[in-house]
């Protein structure tokens, strides 16, 4: 009789590995992976100190690795170095060009501003690049 006692545990764990197996979708399909994102900053000195000769200033953010299906979207932040205080900057369109141009606007004279760019797949948020400089707007 002890044959009774264990029956009603081994079917429970039949039930539950039965239960929990799925069957594979075939029509499923694997996206492949998207190439890690590259850029490089044109008329800027990445990571170092830029000269402004006026309020505002354009520089290119270039895509040199493969650039995803659906494009990248921009975002551009400036903060006074140092004070912290945030500049307000014009939203950046989503681009599927390798070439993205930006403007930086209200860059107060003789002050030094930290911008950051973001730049980042529409298709996978995880691919992502951050690029830093300086720039000082040399006018007076």
């Amino acid at each position: 009789m002890p044959l009774k006692s264990y029956l009603l545990p081994i079917l429970a764990l039949f039930a539950l590995t039965f239960s929990s197996c799925k069957k594979k979708d075939s029509t499923s399909t694997v996206k492949p992976a998207e190439e890690g994102l590259k850029v490089s900053l044109q008329n800027v000195t990445e990571a170092s100190y830029t000269a402004a000769a006026g309020t505002t200033y354009t520089f290119q953010a270039q895509v040199t690795s493969k650039l995803p299906a659906s494009g990248v979207t921009i975002t551009v932040t400036a903060v006074t170095d140092p004070g912290g205080i945030n500049i307000p900057q014009n939203a950046v369109a989503p681009s599927s060009s390798g070439a993205i141009e930006i403007t930086l606007v209200g860059l107060e004279p003789l002050r030094t501003v930290l911008v950051t760019v973001v730049i980042t797949s529409v298709d996978n948020p995880d691919n992502t690049i951050t690029k830093t400089f300086w720039i000082t707007n040399k006018s007076e």
